[in-house]
């Protein structure tokens, strides 16, 4: 008995998941708009934090408007291998209506690069209606 209450239970879990809407844009889009509902995926592509590669949020969005950005990575090596790259998203779930704005910035080895070609930055203007 108790078994089928689990699995009616996560049953019930993976079902109201599978249905949640997505939204993924690449980081160096300017502006998105989200659906209410929608979660926003900010797309890096590949990076390769072995190395030190990181983006990071600098400027988080209205609390209001969105939830904190929650950082997602796929390692994209074989098993057992060492160094291979990842891919990078960041996930933002809506939380009400309205503008806000979000802000990364690129790191290497938790620094800001030295050379100006090698600093990058993406700032994303979020509308959920």
């Amino acid at each position: 008995m108790m078994a089928v209450v689990v699995a009616t239970i996560m049953g019930l879990g993976i079902a109201g998941c599978a249905g949640a809407a997505e939204k993924t844009v690449e980081h160096t889009a300017d502006s998105v708009t989200l659906a209410p509902g929608e979660t926003l995926v900010v797309d890096f592509g590949e990076i390769n934090p072995s190395v030190g590669d990181a983006w990071v949020i600098t400027q988080e969005p209205d609390a209001a408007v969105l939830g904190p950005g929650e950082e997602e990575t796929r390692y994209t090596g074989e098993e057992g291998m060492t160094g291979a790259p990842s891919e990078l998203s960041y996930r933002f779930a809506p939380v009400g209506t309205g503008t806000t704005v979000i802000e990364f910035e690129y790191q290497f080895r938790g620094e800001v690069p030295e050379d100006l070609d090698d600093q990058k930055t993406a700032k994303i203007e979020v509308t959920v209606r």
